[in-house]
């Protein structure tokens, strides 16, 4: 198969976002690693110490710093729960570039403020992530933007992986536990440990309500959710995308699912032995080491805290 990008691609995006980001902390916690058991050790990559607080405005910086002058003038535009938007904004508000970004009703309303207060134009439209992408699409003809896919656009993905050559210049790894909402982490990662560290095995964790690419992956072939049912917004999409798939599916070493509750008790052991806040995507990766605790004993296996952006009503819930 032929992959998405290259590391020479994941390069010329870490060179480009090297003026605007600094690279975050990679860090392990022996209290953490007495939680998980099985002689794990866990190394944390803080994602959430990013200027929006997720990892997404790596995959906005990428994009953005590559649009030739008129395409700057005109905007880009997007659709997205938050953090996808939130990254666009914060850059576009970098860099010059209006910016337009596409929520479904009822999106978390932090999420929502934190675009708006960095100068994103916020459209309402649909039940849930896809409707509000199908939306995108129109307004994409219509305004003639720059439509940035939260995963099926190369730079995207380019700048997803520059926080896997972040970790694996500072630390040698086994294993890597990915959330996987579109999968622009997990194929970013398998990306650079192709050339990087050959050896190192990456797993797919997706969450049970919203497992559209996890049940793709193991039948083989791509199939569509009805709904998607989580309260970690940003694993909440219902169809594999086809920039991502066939690389999830030839290069992950297996694709597992976490409940909401599962994941709801990673974010509490986050917050417990490392005094980080995850939002549920965050925590999804440290969901999946405890399901996969049997294949990583052992082992020095790498998560991502992808974000820090729950909403405090979920927050109270998750911690009631």
């Amino acid at each position: 198969m032929k992959w998405p990008i290259e590391i020479a691609d994941v390069e010329a995006a870490a060179a480009r976002l090297a003026p605007h980001l600094k690279p975050t902390a990679l860090r392990s916690y022996a209290p953490l690693d007495a939680e998980v058991g099985a002689g794990i050790r866990l190394f944390v990559k803080h994602e959430n110490h990013q200027p929006t607080q997720s990892f997404k405005v790596r995959n906005a910086l990428s994009v953005m710093t590559r649009l030739d002058d008129a395409a700057r003038q005109r905007g880009v535009l997007a659709a997205t729960r938050g953090n996808h938007g939130a990254g666009l904004a914060w850059a576009g508000q970098k860099l010059g570039i209006p910016v337009t970004i596409v929520v479904p009703h009822g999106n978390s309303p932090d999420k929502n403020a934190a675009m708006r207060g960095l100068g994103a134009e916020l459209i309402e439209h649909g039940k849930d992530y896809d409707e509000a992408l199908a939306w995108s699409l129109e307004l994409e003809k219509e305004r003639g933007l720059r439509l940035v896919h939260s995963t099926n656009d190369a730079d995207v993905i380019a700048g997803a992986a520059t926080l896997t050559l972040e970790i694996l210049a500072e630390q040698e790894l086994d294993a890597l536990v990915i959330a996987v909402g579109g999968g622009s982490q997990a194929v970013g990662a398998l990306t650079v440990a192709r050339t990087r560290a050959p050896e190192l095995q990456v797993f797919g964790v997706q969450a049970e309500g919203a497992s559209a690419i996890h049940d793709s992956w193991h039948a083989h072939t791509p199939l569509k959710k009805p709904s998607a049912d989580t309260f970690a917004d940003g694993l909440a999409t219902r169809s594999t995308y086809a920039m991502t798939f066939p690389a999830l599916r030839a290069g992950l070493k297996y694709f597992t699912t976490v409940s909401d509750d599962q994941i709801a008790e990673a974010l509490r052991v986050l917050l417990s032995t490392t005094h980080n806040l995850a939002e549920g995507a965050g925590a999804a990766g440290l969901a999946g080491v405890f399901k996969l605790r049997d294949f990583l004993r052992g082992m020095r296996v790498g998560i991502v805290l992808s974000g820090a952006n729950i909403d405090l009503a979920t927050l109270r819930r998750v911690l009631g």
